[in-house]
């Protein structure tokens, strides 16, 4: 799935939620495809054996989506929050088992990793030493990741402008990474 086709199929916040600023959070590592079908379905998922990171995860924490491999290098594809209902397990058009959590998107564009990186940590390879799942990530990262995603698509316009919307801060730290 493209990065395109992963945007055009989110879910959007309901009306009721709204993303907390300045609270620490989730960034989740999965390839495009992976994202494109959470954020599809309103959800992220890792394989069911791995449940351990989402049980760490609760309702009303913000996930960004970090694909290694979206727009031809590293990018942030979503930023969303977990909704109530917990945990449950689905399984996909192969059998594979996957452990879900109910997440509600906002309307957002691809980000290149670059856009939000600061030089030091662009330096220590920060996107790409990311292992695949959940790591925590520290609340003004996640402030400046959703700031970039939502641009003028979260502003009530197209999303389709081509300047890119870059954030008031940089990603500075990670938080208890895993």
């Amino acid at each position: 799935m493209t990065p395109e086709a992963a945007t055009a199929s989110c879910l959007p916040l309901p009306p009721a939620v709204s993303l907390v600023t300045g609270t620490p959070g989730w960034v989740w590592v999965a390839s495009v495809g992976a994202i494109g079908q959470g954020r599809a379905v309103g959800d992220v998922r890792l394989p069911a054996r791995h449940d351990g990171g989402l049980r760490r995860v609760a309702a009303g924490d913000r996930v960004a989506c970090f694909a290694p491999d979206g727009m031809g290098g590293a990018c942030f594809l979503a930023v969303g929050q977990v909704l109530p209902g917990g945990m449950y397990v689905e399984h996909d058009a192969a059998g594979r088992a996957w452990a879900c959590l109910p997440v509600a998107y906002l309307p957002s564009r691809p980000v290149p990793l670059a856009a939000v990186l600061d030089g030091a940590l662009a330096a220590m390879g920060w996107g790409f030493s990311l292992p695949v799942g959940l790591t925590r990530l520290d609340g003004a990262s996640l402030d400046a990741i959703a700031a970039a995603l939502v641009g003028k698509a979260g502003a009530g316009g197209d999303g389709d402008d081509s300047v890119m919307a870059f954030p008031p801060v940089r990603i500075a730290s990670l938080e208890g990474v895993d």
